[in-house]
């Protein structure tokens, strides 16, 4: 497969890929606790690794991808204030949730990382956020309007992986079935289906200084913590439906139709 990393080319590799295709694919995902089970990076991992594969299909280049983002925020009476998404109504600080930035430094940053890539001589820009928070969607989805106003010229759009293949067993979940399944197809050694009920058991002694995560544990009525399957009945837990297999499909008809959806915006872009 050839090489489609920007900070991976050489520069005579850049000047060859932008002439092929003036394509750059933007992946944007969190730092965000999914389970015990799962590394906290999935979100960018498996955002990162369609825009990869779908590089490799369409031509264009994959540009760094982005860790931070804006999120809910909630201000306490304390003084204090927690950020992050709810699963089930439980809202709290999980371990290793790291990502959290004002939505006008989000927005900002967004929109100078448009212009770099507009300045540089891209046509298309794809952003494919694989982290799916109304407040973070919605920030994304500002930023690319307020650069298209600017610069109706360049095609710009945003694709949200889990939106990509409603034909396909990936419904509006967290760290459940489907992402876990991603995770596994892309990084195996990231998965460990085995510590998804063990934060009260065999991982006990990595959480002494955070008593508070151990209790939510003991007093959750929920079957996980944080984990949302977004279906009854056991059909999209991720210690049951969670696999490889499952997880290459996915990747491979994400990139596919993400590939797709590039090409038509850069033959619109050379009209």
């Amino acid at each position: 497969m050839k090489k489609v990393q920007f900070e991976e080319l050489f520069p005579w590799e850049f000047a060859r890929a932008l002439a092929e295709a003036p394509i750059c694919y933007l992946p944007l995902g969190v730092l965000e606790w999914h389970g015990e089970h799962n590394a906290v990076g999935l979100d960018a991992i498996k955002a990162h690794a369609v825009c990869v594969r779908a590089a490799q299909l369409s031509g264009g280049v994959v540009a760094p991808l982005l860790y931070w983002a804006t999120d809910e925020r909630e201000d306490l009476p304390d003084g204090s204030y927690v950020t992050g998404g709810v699963e089930h109504g439980e809202r709290y600080h999980v371990p290793g949730s790291m990502f959290w930035i004002r939505p006008e430094t989000f927005h900002a940053l967004l929109l100078d990382i448009y212009e770099a890539v507009r300045r540089r001589g891209f046509r298309v820009i794809v952003v494919l956020a694989g982290h799916w928070a109304r407040d973070t969607v919605q920030v994304v989805r500002a930023s690319g309007a307020e650069f298209q106003a600017l610069h109706p010229e360049i095609q710009w759009a945003l694709l949200i992986d889990q939106e990509m293949v409603p034909d396909l067993h990936y419904p509006h979940e967290h760290a459940a079935g489907g992402e876990t399944s991603l995770l596994m197809a892309i990084r195996p050694d990231l998965v460990d289906l085995s510590k998804t009920f063990e934060t009260d058991g065999a991982l006990r002694k990595y959480y002494r200084a955070q008593p508070a995560h151990l209790e939510r544990r003991r007093v959750t009525k929920h079957k996980y913590i944080g984990v949302l399957t977004a279906e009854e009945g056991g059909t999209n837990d991720p210690e049951t439906t969670a696999s490889v297999e499952r997880g290459r499909v996915l990747l491979e008809t994400i990139a596919q139709r993400v590939a797709g959806r590039a090409q038509e915006l850069l033959a619109k872009a050379k009209r």
